[in-house]
This record gives C-alpha cells, sequence and structure tokens, in this order.
C-alpha cells in the first residue's frame, strides 16, 4: 500500500470517527457535510489517475473546508488531524510532480 493510500485511511478514520460522534449528538447537517467529504476517498486507494488526487484536494476538500460548521464539538481536533494528512498529501505531490 502506497503512503498516499495510508494517508487517504487516516483520513478516512478520523472522518468517519467525527461522523458517528456527531450521529449520536443528532447533527443531521453535519453528517452530511463530512459524509459528502469522505465518500469518494475509498475509491482514490489505489487509483492511478493523478486528476482524480488532484480534484479531490483541490476542489473536494475546499468545499468541504467552506461547507463545514466548526462548531461541531471535537471538530477541531479532526481538522487539525486532516491538515497533518493533506500537509502530507502537499509534501509527496512535491516530491513527485506538481503540488497540489
Amino acid at each position: 500500500m502506497s503512503e498516499r493510500d495510508q494517508i487517504y485511511i487516516r483520513i478516512l478514520q478520523y472522518g468517519l470517527q467525527r461522523l458517528r460522534d456527531a450521529g449520536l449528538l443528532g447533527m443531521i447537517e453535519y453528517c452530511t457535510i463530512e459524509a459528502e467529504h469522505l465518500h469518494n476517498l475509498p475509491s482514490l486507494i489505489g487509483e492511478a489517475n493523478e486528476r482524480r488526487h488532484e480534484h479531490y484536494f483541490e476542489k473536494e476538500r475546499l468545499y468541504y473546508m467552506d461547507r463545514v460548521d466548526r462548531s461541531v464539538p471535537g471538530l477541531d481536533f479532526t481538522l487539525r488531524r486532516y491538515e497533518e494528512c493533506w500537509q502530507e498529501l502537499r509534501e509527496l505531490a512535491a516530491s513527485s510532480g506538481p503540488v497540489p
């Protein structure tokens, strides 16, 4: 499994944990936004089409950040974990091609 695939799995783990916790609190709108963010990540694992990875990073990730309600309990922790993962994706892209 590639390093990028491992990063996507970590994003999924963090997001699914927050999704579970928000669901228990009845935060349906947040759950919808988080699920929208996460739903394509499994298909990126092992994906050879670099444009799909760029689309996640340049479009889906930013769309999520624009929509997410930062008042969700515990989301600050998840966003910090996401940012660590996104930074690792930036570094991988910089070492192998164009930087997202």
